[in-house]
């Protein structure tokens, strides 16, 4: 489902976005399952385990922002590799973003993030 969000700029600026909104207790998570063409996914994860390993193939290239549990910017990773080439990662945080590189705005710069609306499950 398509939902709206807001990510918040050091500077206050905001950056409204469309994005898909998942749940997840999966600790292995295949990304391009639950993508919806390209807009920006938005998955949070809701096991308990210390990590989520995040199947990236087919995705590339692509931004991940992550944010702790109170959607505050807590690092980011991304890939440009453009192959077909397996390629995933692990982390330990439960909210993260993917957006499809390029993006408008430096990683930097970003602050925080606010879901507007949220739902569907998998």
């Amino acid at each position: 489902m398509k939902n709206a969000m807001q990510i918040t700029l050091k500077d206050q600026s905001k950056i409204l976005l469309e994005a898909t909104v998942k749940s997840t207790a999966n600790h292995f998570i295949n990304v391009w399952e639950l993508q919806d063409d390209h807009l920006p996914l938005f998955i949070e994860v809701t096991h308990q385990k210390a990590n989520t390993v995040l199947e990236l193939s087919k995705v590339a290239p692509f931004v991940l922002l992550y944010f702790d549990n109170d959607l505050q910017f807590a690092g980011a990773a991304y890939s440009l590799n453009r192959t077909e080439t397996m390629y995933g990662t692990g982390t330990h945080f439960k909210k993260i973003l993917l957006l499809h590189y390029p993006i408008s705005f430096q990683l930097e710069a970003v602050s925080s993030l606010t879901i507007i609306s949220k739902s569907c499950s998998i």
